[in-house]
C-alpha cells in the first residue's frame, strides 16, 4: 500500500530523518514516500496521505498549483503534528475532513478536537525508537550543545531578534567560558545541516563570543540514524539544548539536560525530566545554578500501548 508522507523531510534535519524511520518502524506493511512538496506525479496511486511530524501547522503546504482537489480524494492523515502554534487556512480545510488526527501536544487535545472530533494524543513518534538507543561509556566532565540556527537572525529581521541574539549569546559564552575553566570539556553538536540553514552557524557565533575558544569544540554532522546519533549523544554527561528533539533524545538516553526554549514546542514539552529556561532574557548566573542542579532522572515510560492504538486506528480506517 502506497503511503505519502509530507512534511521537512531531506533537508538534513535530524529530528524529521528520525520521523520517517518512526514510520517506518509503526507501519511496516505500507510503502512510504516522504516528501517537502505534493506534487500529481507523487499522488498517483497514492491510497493516503500522512501530514506527518513535527511543528507545521502555521505555514502554507507547499502544494503544487490545482492539485489540492486530487489530495482531498485521499485518505488524509495528521500523524505526529505539534499544536501549539496557530493553524493556517490550508492546514485547517484538510484537517477538518481528516481521517484521524494524532497529535503530540496533550494540552491542545481539545483545540483540536473542535476541528475534527477523529483526534487523539500521542507521544512524538521519536519515541516509537526505543529500540534502537545506543548508551555509550560517558566522557568524564563532558557538556555537549545542540545549538538552533532559527534564532540567529539576518538582514530582514526586525531590530529585537538581533538584539536577543547577541544578548543571548554574550551570556551564553560567559557561561560556557565557565564551564571550560572548571575543567569541563565542550563540544557543539549540528542538528539541522543544509546548504540554508546549520546549527553550525550558530556554534560559530556562540564560540566567537567565547574567550576560551577553541576549533575543536565542533563535532563533524554524522548520518540521522537513530543509533549513530544516540551512540554520540550518550557519550556526553549533560546536554544542552535549544533543538526539540536534543529533549526528546536526551529523555530516551536518560541523560541529564538543560532545555533553552525559544518556541511553545520546547516549553512544553513533555516528559520535561531536564530544567527548561527560556531563551529571551536569560542570563548566565541561571544557566549556572540550573547546572549545578541537574541529575540523573528516570525518564517517565512511554507506554507503547499508545502507539498501538495509533496502529489500530490507522489500519482499521484503511481497511473500512
Amino acid at each position: 500500500m502506497q503511503v505519502l508522507v509530507y512534511g521537512w523531510y531531506r533537508a538534513g534535519n535530524a529530528g524529521d530523518e528520525l520521523f520517517a524511520n518512526a514510520f517506518r518502524i509503526l507501519f511496516p506493511e505500507y510503502q512510504f514516500n516522504f516528501v517537502s512538496k505534493i506534487t500529481e506525479e507523487n499522488l498517483l496511486n497514492v491510497e493516503a496521505v500522512f501530514f506527518g511530524g513535527g511543528s507545521f501547522l502555521s505555514g502554507k503546504i507547499n502544494i503544487q498549483p490545482n492539485v489540492k482537489e486530487i489530495l482531498k480524494t485521499k485518505k488524509i492523515f495528521y500523524i505526529g503534528v505539534g499544536a501549539e502554534t496557530a493553524i493556517s487556512s490550508g492546514h485547517l480545510e484538510l484537517m477538518a475532513q481528516a481521517k484521524l488526527i494524532a497529535i503530540r501536544s496533550p494540552e491542545q487535545l481539545e483545540k483540536i478536537k473542535a476541528i475534527n472530533e477523529n483526534t487523539i494524543a500521542i507521544p512524538d513518534l521519536v519515541y516509537a525508537l526505543q529500540g534502537e538507543v545506543i548508551n555509550s561509556n560517558k566522557i568524564s566532565k563532558s557538556v555537549l550543545v545542540l545549538p538552533n540556527i532559527e534564532v540567529v537572525p539576518n538582514h530582514t529581521h526586525p531590530h529585537w531578534k538581533h538584539s536577543s541574539w547577541a544578548y543571548f549569546k554574550s551570556e551564553f559564552s560567559q557561561f560556557l567560558d565557565e564551564l571550560v575553566a572548571s575543567g569541563y570539556n565542550l563540544s557543539f553538536f549540528s542538528m539541522c545541516e543544509n546548504k540554508s540553514m546549520s546549527d553550525a552557524w550558530a556554534a560559530s557565533e556562540i564560540i566567537n563570543m567565547m574567550q576560551k575558544r577553541s576549533t575543536n569544540y565542533q563535532l563533524p554532522f554524522i548520518s540521522e540514524e537513530m543509533g549513530n546519533l544516540t551512540q554520540l549523544l550518550s557519550q556526553y554527561e549533560v546536554i544542552i539544548t535549544q533543538r526539540f528533539h536534543g529533549i526528546i533524545l536526551s529523555e530516551m538516553m536518560k541523560t541529564p539536560y538543560i532545555s533553552v526554549h525559544h518556541h511553545d514546542k520546547l516549553k512544553f514539552a513533555s516528559p520535561m525530566n531536564g530544567i527548561s529556561l527560556p531563551y529571551y532574557g536569560i542570563m548566565k548566573q541561571n544557566l549556572l545554578d540550573s547546572f549545578n542542579k541537574l541529575k540523573v532522572r528516570e525518564s517517565l515510560p512511554i507506554e507503547s500501548d499508545i502507539f498501538e492504538t495509533l496502529r489500530l486506528r490507522v489500519k482499521t480506517i484503511f481497511s473500512g
